[in-house]
């Protein structure tokens, strides 16, 4: 089966998702595909049928995604917890996945057509080599692409994406690529998975349950949270309609709250470097001194002048510093997904 299914829409589902389009439009959609498995035991089928089912759902969501619009889909695949199930279990879901996976490279031409780039988070290195293989070879196959994402969370949770995330902040200040004073929340946003991607937007989580379940905890902080009651595999176009519909009701209190976040951590980057600046005061009084003025009121517009730029060059500083660690973590991260893709397959 294709990942990328032509628009099946019935003209009522065309004319609703038309006047949905007249209103703001999510741009970054997440989903949490639960459900599967208590699907498989409703039908009375086999677990792994449920997941192939659930497949196919995902495939028929990523069109309808498509159509309205959203320029990326993140799609909650494997948990790092998932490891926990059976043997069994485990091996058919990667076995689902070589195959799946396989058949999105053997679609090439369609991802470049559509200008699709496909991105796995998570701990890629917990998985099977050969499969590792396969998700490093359609990474690199599809990096150049800029019009529509897909991101795969697959060997992920968030605690795992934090931790990972200091683990390298830690790294870099030891190495002394950054200074200790440029740790901040901006960095650290800047060090997940998701640093190339935009805001989400929109998360959907189906099954009934009322929880994230250590997905994408930090960037959904500001995100339309929907949770339907049906099973992943039963979710329709009208249930994706009525999250878009959520959205779009609370748009304007998103946009809000991701002012104040983002006023909130430029107030916080200016006091880290005000900080700064006042630890080496020294050097601004040094300053002062050989400007050898007598005028008290000059003094003080002078010494005003002075911690201005002083705090002005340090935010340059740590831009500097923090933009040069960034390239590097990004180009580390692209070089062992380029070196896994060298294997055959």
């Amino acid at each position: 089966m294709t990942w990328f299914a032509d628009d099946r829409r019935t003209w009522p589902q065309r004319i609703f998702g038309n006047i949905l389009q007249t209103g703001p439009l999510p741009k970054h959609v997440a989903i949490i595909m639960d459900g599967n498995r208590r699907y498989a035991r409703c039908k009375n089928i086999k677990k792994i049928e449920g997941h192939m089912s659930g497949f196919d759902k995902l495939v028929e969501a990523l069109s309808w995604c498509f159509v309205m619009q959203v320029k990326e889909v993140s799609a909650y695949a494997f948990s790092i917890e998932n490891f926990k199930r059976s043997e069994d279990e485990v091996n058919a879901l990667f076995d689902l996945a070589r195959e799946k996976f396989q058949r999105l490279l053997e679609e090439k031409d369609k991802i470049n057509e559509l200008k699709v780039c496909v991105r796995f988070f998570g701990n890629v290195s917990l998985l099977p080599f050969d499969l590792q293989v396969i998700v490093a070879k359609l990474v690199q196959m599809s990096k150049h692409n800029k019009n529509l994402f897909l991101n795969i969370c697959i060997a992920y949770t968030s605690r795992d994406e934090m931790t990972m995330a200091v683990r390298e902040i830690s790294q870099g200040v030891k190495e002394k690529k950054i200074h200790l004073e440029d740790i901040n929340e901006k960095l650290i946003e800047d060090c997940l998975y998701t640093n190339q991607s935009s805001p989400v937007d929109l998360l959907v989580r189906t099954s009934g349950e009322v929880r994230l379940s250590d997905f994408l905890l930090w960037q959904c902080n500001a995100t339309n949270l929907t949770f339907v009651k049906k099973m992943w595999p039963e979710f329709s176009i009208w249930d994706f309609y009525m999250a878009i519909l959520s959205f779009q009701l609370n748009f304007n209190l998103i946009e809000k709250l991701r002012v104040k976040q983002s006023q909130r951590i430029k107030k916080d980057i200016e006091d880290t470097c005000k900080m700064c600046v006042i630890e080496n005061r020294k050097e601004l009084v040094d300053k002062l001194k050989k400007e050898d003025v007598d005028d008290e009121q000059n003094l003080q517009l002078m010494a005003k002048n002075l911690a201005t730029e002083a705090i002005d060059s340090e935010k340059m500083r740590q831009k500097s510093r923090t933009e040069q660690f960034l390239n590097y973590l990004n180009s580390k991260r692209e070089e062992n997904f380029f070196k896994l893709s060298l294997n055959d397959i």
